[in-house]
């Protein structure tokens, strides 16, 4: 993503840490939890438990949406080339931001996931 510019090469670098970096924290606390864990919550007391592997679940999509939005960055930016550069800079900055902006909000559910699942309780209760 260079091609268009600094920014956008940053911010693919960015997407792509993204997607990859709640995969390898998941990957990493897998092994050490129970084969059931918390999932769910009601006043502060589990209500569903599941398979630890269910936690596999966020990351794999924010994975799959961040590749997505990234592979369509380029090829809508591609496709405003013919018109002007500047034109297919700003589409590739605006899927790329579309991307990040997703990729934080699914990280963040991620991490409370990840952390109800490996402390056995809702955070701040």
């Amino acid at each position: 993503m260079f091609k268009y510019g600094k920014k956008a090469g940053i911010m693919s670098i960015v997407l792509a840490a993204l997607a990859i970096i709640p995969l390898l924290a998941v990957m990493y606390f897998i092994p050490q939890l129970p084969e059931s864990v918390p999932m769910e919550f009601s006043a502060g007391v589990a209500t569903r438990f599941s398979n630890r592997y269910e936690l596999l679940l966020v990351p794999a999509f924010a994975f799959l949406l961040c590749m997505a939005t990234y592979m369509s960055a380029g090829k809508q930016a591609r496709a405003h080339e013919e018109e002007s550069e500047s034109a297919a800079v700003f589409t590739a900055e605006r899927y790329l931001r579309n991307g990040i902006v997703t990729g934080v909000v699914l990280n963040l559910a991620n991490a409370y996931l990840l952390y109800m699942a490996v402390t056995g309780s809702v955070p701040g209760m």
